[in-house]
């Protein structure tokens, strides 16, 4: 398994965000930072697929040319290398816009592909092997083939991790800096892939030995942690802020529990439903934005129903307490309000209300829904610590 995972794993990875990207065209199609990016996923998914053993043989049935995937597989990888230095140049592009691609730029990777069909075609390589490296080292031309294709490869994909480390550190969103870094460990990886492939082809030219200790542990990791590097690097910006609101929101909605079921308890029909097993909760993910809008609105129901059973002095003793503990701010308010809150729900529990009138002057909290709720999650974690008394 672990071996098919090696083989196959980062084609499998690569074209399922290709299809997943293509499913959102429209909200990338006029992007060109959007349109680099699938590019790039495209590319990668492309090169992979045709070197895993099934689609390399393939190749070879199909075109009766030896070893044919390989070339393929690599001019995939001049289009990588060309799509990631587009794409990290649309990240730290100036207020006027990107830069265009002069003539230049596109010819150079055009005469290296030229330049490795040649070498390709000299090259005496006539049983098709996805061990290629491993049957053809010595072979007149191998070596030569790989010097050109590096010839594009490493400049640029040294360039692209100079200018993603580069725009990681000067870009405030965080989403974006982590993913810059990982494209550019992933490149750097991949640049360190080559460069080792280069020396053991040149070692097998020259009858020197290449230690096996480096060469498998390198042949073996390289790839895929370099390709799993950029594809996470493509997705993080994207998807980040996203999963993290939603697992920030995940994370509230059970730290309300605790509070939301005493209040609950208090006052039963405040709820909607009545409280599902913490598991359920648990393992429940539809309708999240829904079911904390829900419980937040019925928290503040339950606080409004304690009203006749809130008392000040409780208020301002759990206050001046929780400041001698070291308590500031909303930490020190939400303690004073969990207080209050637990202190009402046993005077209701008894059916006494607090001597000298009862209520607060103000209720706590945050100044919109979204302050409003994280206070409430401070409220209900300092409502749990105080059960725990």
């Amino acid at each position: 398994m672990g071996e098919w995972l090696r083989l196959n794993g980062p084609a499998v990875l690569a074209c399922a965000l290709t299809v997943y990207r293509l499913a959102a065209v429209r909200s990338w199609a006029r992007d060109p930072a959007g349109r680099a990016v699938f590019v790039i996923l495209a590319a990668i998914a492309a090169s992979t697929t045709v070197n895993t053993p099934w689609a390399y043989d393939a190749v070879w049935r199909l075109t009766g040319v030896p070893n044919l995937a390989r070339l393929v597989s690599h001019a995939f990888m001049l289009a990588v290398a060309w799509s990631v230095g587009t794409f990290v140049r649309q990240v730290g592009q100036p207020p006027e816009g990107p830069r265009r691609r002069t003539w230049g730029e596109a010819a150079w990777p055009a005469l290296v592909l030229l330049g490795m069909c040649l070498t390709f075609a000299l090259a005496r390589t006539p049983v098709n092997s996805p061990r290629f490296a491993v049957r053809y080292g010595d072979t007149p031309g191998v070596l030569e083939y790989w010097l050109v294709f590096l010839c594009y490869l490493v400049p640029v994909l040294c360039h692209a991790t100079w200018f993603a480390l580069r725009e990681a550190r000067q870009t405030e969103n965080r989403a974006v800096s982590a993913g810059l870094r990982l494209i550019a460990v992933g490149a750097s990886l991949t640049v360190l892939y080559h460069l080792h492939k280069a020396a053991y082809f040149a070692c097998r030219r020259i009858g020197a030995d290449y230690p096996d200790l480096l060469r498998a542990p390198l042949d073996m990791l390289l790839v895929p942690l370099g390709v799993l590097a950029v594809l996470l690097g493509l997705a993080l910006p994207s998807w980040w802020p996203a999963r993290l609101r939603w697992f920030r929101d995940f994370r509230l909605h059970l730290r309300l529990r605790p509070l939301w079921r005493a209040l609950y308890r208090a006052s039963p029909d405040i709820a909607l439903l009545a409280p599902a097993p913490f598991l359920t909760e648990l393992v429940t993910f539809r309708d999240l934005d829904l079911r904390l809008y829900r419980r937040f609105v019925e928290i503040r129901d339950g606080r409004i129903a304690l009203e006749p059973y809130l008392d000040a002095r409780v208020t301002d003793a759990a206050r001046r307490e929780g400041a001698r503990s070291g308590l500031r701010g909303q930490r020190l308010e939400a303690f004073a309000e969990a207080a209050a809150v637990d202190a009402a729900i046993r005077a209701r529990a008894r059916g006494l209300p607090p001597d000298g009138g009862a209520g607060t002057a103000a209720v706590p909290g945050g100044v919109d829904l979204s302050s409003d709720a994280a206070f409430l999650g401070l409220v209900s974690r300092a409502y749990r610590r105080l059960g725990a008394r």
